[in-house]
Parts: structure tokens; sequence; C-alpha cells
């Protein structure tokens, strides 16, 4: 049976072949010759290799008609804008401002350690005084030795107070500063009194001592001790407010 179908097929091939007619082949002038196909690719490498040293080469269609992706905002922008420059005047016066500053610390560091001897000389000097007026008017007899010691530790008391008192208020002060109740207020609100019991007590002291004889010395004697206490009392009231 398989000897009989190709009998018929190769007897068939010569009339399909007449009937499908003659294959065309492209003709041999259109196609280019192979070695003028090796010739041109070293040019093409050329320019592609150019194109892309140069940043030229095309982009794909596709990249071609894409737009750039938008970048976020930075997060670390300020709202405000920034601040100008000083000029040389402002800067000038923040000089003087920051020296001021300086000094005025130095000031009043000495001003609070000069408070410690302040305030053991004004209690050595009441405590002098007290025992002068006990000799004197207390039945002590009246012998006196109490009386320089007393004039001396009060004198000094008065240096020590005064220089201390000093070194505040020289102490600049560039800052304006409100009034307000605070410990810098009742300091010197103590100081004051203590400032005006002190000049009362030297007055007082000269009087008692030109009045020797008179009635009236014991009465004066009595009011330069009672002027010592409150102003001993007022100076330990400013030196602790500052220091506790």
């Amino acid at each position: 049976m398989g000897r009989w179908l190709a009998v018929v097929a190769l007897g068939m091939a010569p009339q399909l072949a007449a009937e499908a007619g003659p294959l065309e082949l492209p003709a041999e002038a259109e196609r280019p010759p192979l070695h003028q196909t090796a010739l041109q690719l070293p040019s093409l490498r050329q320019r592609t290799a150019a194109q892309l040293a140069s940043g030229q080469a095309e982009a794909p269609p596709a990249a071609q008609g894409q737009q750039p992706t938008p970048q976020p905002p930075p997060e670390d922008f300020d709202l405000l804008e920034p601040a100008p420059k000083p000029d040389a005047a402002t800067l000038a016066r923040q000089e003087r401002i920051a020296r001021d500053m300086s000094r005025r610390r130095t000031m009043l560091h000495y001003h609070q350690v000069a408070g410690f001897a302040t305030l053991a000389s004004m209690t050595v000097a009441v405590a002098l005084g007290q025992l002068n007026y006990l000799d004197k008017y207390g039945g002590g007899g009246d012998t006196g030795k109490f009386a320089t010691p007393h004039r001396i530790a009060a004198y000094t008391a008065a240096g020590i107070f005064t220089a201390t008192a000093l070194l505040a208020v020289l102490a600049p002060n560039p800052l304006e500063k409100s009034l307000r109740l605070d410990t810098a207020t009742l300091h010197k609100a103590a100081m004051a009194v203590a400032t005006a019991g002190l000049v009362t007590q030297i007055v007082l002291g000269i009087v008692t001592a030109h009045s020797e004889g008179s009635l009236s010395q014991r009465d004066v004697a009595l009011a330069h001790q009672i002027v010592g206490y409150t102003t001993l009392a007022a100076t330990a009231a400013g030196f602790l407010v500052l220091t506790f």
C-alpha cells in the first residue's frame, strides 16, 4: 500500500510544480554584498560611541515623551527670614554690654564677699556697744574699758559697710530692669534701712560722747543702742536674703 502511494506522489509532482509556477528570488543587485555590510559596521560603531560621549544619543521613543518626575521639596526649610547682619554700631553696643556685664559680675561677687565682713564687724560693734552701755549706765562702775574698743569697731564697721555698698552702687548695669518684688528688691530695701541706721548711729554716738556729764546723755546713749540693734537686724536681713 505504501509503495503505491509513493508511486502516485512521484507521478503528480511535475503537475503540482507546473501549477505553482516558478519560485521568485530577489535579484542579485538588490542585495548588498556581504563585504560592504562588514565595512559599514565599524563606522556605525564610531557614530554610536560619539553620540554617547557627547550625550546626544537618541532616547527611546518611550523615554522621549516621558516627563521628568518632580522631586519633593526638602523638609529642612526655614519659616522665618534670616536675621540681618548687625551693623558696626550694634556690634559695638553688644561688646560694651558684654564688657559691662562681666565687670558687674566681678564687682557683685566682691560685694557678696564683703557682706560677710560687714555683718561680722557690725556684730562686734553692737556687742562692744552693749558692754560699754552696761559698764557706764548699768552698774559696771563706769571704768571706760569698752569705750575705745567700741569706737574702733564702730568706725571699722562703718568703713566696711561703705566699701561694700560702693561695690554694688558703682557696678555697671547695662540692662534695664523693671521694678518688681524679688530678692534683689528686698535686699536693697533692707540695706537702705541699714544705711539710714548707720548714719543715725554715727550721729548719736558723737552726740553721746559730747554729752558727758549731762542728764540727757543716758537717753541719747539708749537711743544709740536701739538704733544699733535695728541697723544690725536690717544688715542681717539684707545679707540673708541674697545668701539663702
